[in-house]
């Protein structure tokens, strides 16, 4: 963290980003019981740990260990468990924030939230409350334009 900066809030993910895991989980958890053909029991277990250990990869895939923080100066943007990429982008060099929403994350209350500076555009996805994170992003961008307009100096 820089000198002055605090941490605003952080991106929530949705849950709908695990979907896909969660089915192989029921799946995994359901299959031993359904009568099909003439699969020992032995098979059936193999084939749920398979489908759950399909699962715990899938999740670890999606979930990749990001983290998305927004702080007072800059949005920062980590991924990675084993290698970790970080990004930082200065709010002050911000110019858009759009919010791409399905129907069905308007529904559900998720969608994904890009901040474009000049260069370079990232996206946050599946993102809890988008609108309300793209205030949030917003407020802050305000309040270091507000800043800088009555001090110019400082920037």
């Amino acid at each position: 963290m820089m000198e002055g900066e605090v941490v605003i809030c952080k991106a929530q993910f949705h849950y709908i980003m695990f979907w896909l895991p969660a089915l192989l989980v029921i799946l995994a958890v359901v299959f031993p019981f359904i009568p099909i053909g003439e699969g020992t029991l032995t098979t059936r277990l193999i084939f749920s740990g398979i489908l759950l250990v399909l699962a715990f990869l899938w999740y670890v895939v999606i979930n990749n260990g990001k983290k998305f923080t927004l702080t007072n100066k800059r949005i920062i943007l980590k991924t990675g468990i084993v290698q970790r990429n970080s990004k930082e982008l200065m709010l002050r060099k911000c110019e858009s924030i759009n919010v791409r929403q399905s129907i069905m994350g308007r529904i559900l209350g998720y969608g994904d939230v890009i901040v474009s500076t000049g260069e370079d555009k990232d996206v946050f996805k599946y993102i809890k409350s988008p609108m309300a994170f793209s205030t949030k992003i917003n407020e802050q961008i305000d309040k270091i334009s507000t800043a800088a307009d009555n001090n110019p100096a400082v920037v």
